[in-house]
């Protein structure tokens, strides 16, 4: 069958490749790893009225080799925020709330290379992750009592480049 793009797939594991032998990430398990929210100044806050807080997102991405000459990593895509009220009439802004987030997953690699590895493990596995860290900050801060945090989607392809042009 010439001409066409054939796909393996593999139903134990849940995953599919193409027969060419391209490079591939392949997703299993999704965690959080690490969560921490912090209310501050409560409960003073909540006498104030709630418009939405003005937030400051922090984005890290980072892979660890689970072991050694093994193509499978755990990748982890951290969110540190933090929720102030906005500055009106002068007033300095307050500290509303400080969330922390690690959320992780495990990735094999599939016939990567040299120059394929770090694209997909810090660009193409956090945008994979990201949903799932974006419902879980939306919902921490919702259920502190807040608004939703809503994260707009992130970039990972130019977070990637740019982080490589400061090293």
């Amino acid at each position: 069958m010439s001409g066409h793009n054939e796909r393996i797939i593999d139903s134990v594991g849940g995953g599919s490749q193409a027969a060419s032998g391209a490079p591939g990430l392949l997703m299993g398990i999704q965690y959080s790893k690490n969560v921490t929210f912090q209310v501050l100044n409560a409960p003073a806050v909540y006498t104030r009225v709630q418009d939405r807080p003005h937030v400051a997102i922090a984005v890290d991405v980072s892979a660890h080799q689970l072991g050694e000459n093994q193509p499978t990593f755990e990748v982890e895509l951290i969110l540190r925020c933090q929720g102030q009220t906005n500055s009106t009439n002068g007033e300095k802004p307050v500290a509303l709330f400080e969330a922390n987030l690690v959320y992780a997953g495990i990735f094999t690699l599939q016939n990567s290379t040299s120059e394929t590895f770090e694209p997909l493990l810090l660009v193409e596995a956090p945008r994979l992750l990201f949903p799932g860290a974006r419902h879980m900050l939306a919902t921490l801060s919702r259920e502190a009592g807040f608004l939703p945090v809503l994260v707009q989607q992130i970039d990972f392809a130019d977070l990637w480049r740019s982080r490589r042009s400061q090293a």
